[in-house]
């Protein structure tokens, strides 16, 4: 009876919610195209998404408690393992609404806006450059100015553009290499060798701390801990240092060198911090181009929530078919984000 009170209470509440939600969309946002053409809209659909996320294993265990309600020996355990996910979502839903707090509105005008004639421009399918400039062509290396105060940004040269599509080209093919490789791991023949793919993550890793910030150290003017004071180089450390720590603690899970069974849950936990950190990247800028990198950058952010959920469920309903599921499910999840790498663009 507690149960069923709660679970009643529960859906009324989540209802309510959801209303008000529409009601500060519909105030907010003067037309549906603010959704995808402002930063605010993308991060108020970001979190749709999410809810919507939520509300499909909210579904699922409502389901499972129904199972309960009728027999008490029903298993219990595909609720528990789903309300851990339901945990890890709302934490990066949390994530986003607090950008979404700062973001300036689209109908006080303050807020820069793209045009959907920009967007299918900017996005239209091309092939990925792998072309570098040298480092003395960008502006970093021309410039011998300290970190820009917040909300200030210079335009970027074309060999800034093609380093930083280089940059993201790169790290596609990794990550397309890793979700493949993961997949190969799941057959015994292959397993032997492909099972070192988190190395690939480490080698990543050390490349971005080298590329991401070519205004700071190691080769920009700017040292290390005067870079610390750009948020936006800020982010870009915490990534690396959370993919760095994901490639050693699931080399060594895939190796069996660990007897407990917390470092599996390395992997879960630092790729859905590096996603909830990469929706909100972009989220306190209001530039039009800013705007068109939040678009690319959202829809890999949302592939790290699903992978880092899939992984999670692999982990904790090994033995179901969720956890099956959920071990092919993140593998595609990297591929398709490594994909959309590779298709990405600044110009």
């Amino acid at each position: 009876m507690i149960a069923s009170k709660f679970s009643r209470n529960a859906m009324w509440a989540v209802g309510a919610l959801i209303a008000g939600g529409l009601l500060m969309m519909t105030r907010h946002t003067p037309d549906l195209s603010a959704l995808y053409e402002t930063n605010y809209g993308m991060l108020l659909t970001t979190k749709i998404v999410l809810l919507f996320g939520l509300l499909c294993f909210a579904a699922a265990n409502l389901s499972t408690t129904r199972k309960l309600w009728r027999a008490s020996s029903a298993p219990i355990r595909r609720l528990l393992r789903f309300a851990e996910v339901e945990v890890g979502l709302g934490l990066v839903t949390l994530f986003c609404a607090a950008a979404l707090a700062s973001a300036s509105l689209p109908i006080e005008g303050g807020a820069e806006r793209t045009s959907l004639t920009e967007i299918t421009a900017r996005f239209a399918p091309r092939w990925p450059s792998f072309h570098s400039p040298a480092y003395a062509e960008l502006s970093a290396a021309q410039s011998v100015s300290s970190v820009a105060e917040p909300g200030t940004s210079s335009p970027l040269s074309p060999a800034d553009i093609a380093w930083a599509e280089m940059n993201h080209h790169l790290a596609g093919v990794f990550v397309v290499l890793m979700g493949v490789f993961a997949l190969l791991e799941r057959h015994r023949r292959t397993a032997p060798v492909v099972r070192h793919w988190p190395l690939l993550f480490l080698l990543l890793g050390g490349i971005l701390v080298i590329r991401a910030d070519e205004t700071a150290w190691p080769l920009g003017p700017i040292g290390f801990f005067e870079s610390l004071r750009d948020p936006q180089i800020v982010q870009h450390k915490v990534i690396t240092i959370l993919i760095a720590t994901f490639a050693i603690f699931e080399w060594q899970v895939r190796r069996g060198r660990f007897k407990s069974d917390w470092p599996a849950f390395v992997f879960p936990i630092t790729t859905g911090a590096a996603a909830a950190f990469l929706l909100t990247h972009y989220g306190h800028t209001e530039g039009a181009d800013e705007v068109l990198i939040a678009i690319s950058h959202t829809p890999i952010a949302l592939l790290g929530v699903v992978s880092a959920s899939a992984r999670w469920l692999e982990i904790r309903l090994s033995d179901s078919v969720a956890g099956r599921i959920g071990g092919y499910v993140w593998p595609v999840a990297f591929m398709l984000s490594g994909v959309l790498l590779l298709l990405y663009r600044e110009q």
